[in-house]
């Protein structure tokens, strides 16, 4: 479903609200398997561990269709299309290489790798649309067609925000009064946008940034692992939509630990009630990833066939620890 088509005006209409057109594919699988390996008369154990993964890919377009709702390529954007054989989810943008050290290094190098030389004989600097002329701090971005201009035609396939597969496991163990239950959740080989880093490592403005801009460049000739470009107001390509954002996603986060015990039937007796449980309940305690934002647990707006994953730092899923006390009378 296409939501806002265009069409032409000679139909007397501007637009169709919602167009269904195309084809889309989903394949995928799902495993469940539970298992009591412990079964005694004061003690028991309960594991449970469920995997899925679903696919989906463009297959066909309507005809004379617009794969491009968005081409802009300035700082802060990525593209937005889609293409046939590629997902729902997938976002473009450039090839991120690191900073040039100095003026003298910013030039053009044709598909054998050698400098590229103007019909002069003099190499030709690399520009952004053929207009900027990058500088010894900036970005260097992969000129993939070996033209000497980052524009456009550079803007590749970085990734998707689909997981490659997504579920959980966890176990219930009791023990005479006692219990315990786990559940994890999980999901694997994803990409996420990190558009909080965007917003914050760009020294486009006067807005304030991270401290992870302390370590960047200053000198000329300066040339360090992981350093960023160069602090420089307006600067029109030093922060463009690229794969310096794309961080994998993958995680894994404990979503509920509860403790319970029930007190036994001679104290309740005593009590003139007829039972008592106890419980804490800890949700969301613990994360385990390698995103550097504040939670990779991004939605997935699968009816926008535009869509990709980012991080704007919404406020992440609160951590609670609920105490319950369930009396019986």
């Amino acid at each position: 479903l296409w939501q806002s088509y265009d069409i032409p005006k000679s139909s007397g209409y501007k637009q169709l609200k919602w167009y269904n057109g195309g084809e889309l594919q989903n394949r995928g699988w799902e495993f469940f398997i539970s298992a009591v390996p412990v079964r005694r008369q004061n003690l028991s154990l309960n594991l449970n561990f469920n995997i899925s993964q679903n696919i989906n890919a463009f297959l066909k377009f309507p005809d004379n269709f617009n794969n491009e709702v968005d081409v802009n390529i300035g700082n802060g954007q990525y593209p937005r299309k889609a293409n046939i054989g590629e997902p729902i989810g997938s976002f473009y943008g450039f090839r991120y290489l690191g900073v040039w050290p100095s003026d003298e290094d910013v030039v053009a190098y044709n598909t054998n790798g050698d400098v590229l030389m103007d019909v002069n004989g003099d190499p030709v600097i690399l520009t952004y649309k053929g207009t900027y002329k990058f500088q010894g701090g900036d970005a260097i971005y992969e000129d993939i067609n070996h033209d000497g201009r980052i524009d456009i035609l550079d803007v590749v396939y970085l990734g998707d925000s689909n997981p490659d597969y997504l579920g959980g496991f966890g176990g219930i163990l009791n023990w005479k009064s006692f219990r315990l239950s786990w559940q994890f959740h999980y999901r694997l080989g994803f990409q996420i946008v990190n558009e909080v880093a965007l917003n914050t490592e760009g020294m486009l403005d006067k807005n304030n940034q991270s401290k992870a801009v302390l370590h960047r460049w200053r000198i000329v000739g300066q040339n360090e692992p992981g350093m960023l470009p160069r602090a420089y107001l307006n600067n029109p390509a030093n922060n463009l939509g690229s794969d310096r954002y794309v961080e994998p996603g993958d995680f894994i986060r404990l979503v509920n630990l509860n403790m319970g015990y029930k007190l036994n039937r001679e104290i309740c007796r005593k009590l003139r009630l007829r039972s008592i449980d106890v419980a804490v309940s800890l949700r969301r305690m613990l994360t385990f990833t390698r995103y550097s934002g504040q939670d990779p647990e991004i939605p997935n707006i699968v009816d926008d066939p535009f869509w990709f994953g980012t991080d704007e730092a919404r406020t992440p899923p609160p951590k609670s620890i609920t105490l319950s006390i369930d009396v019986g009378f």
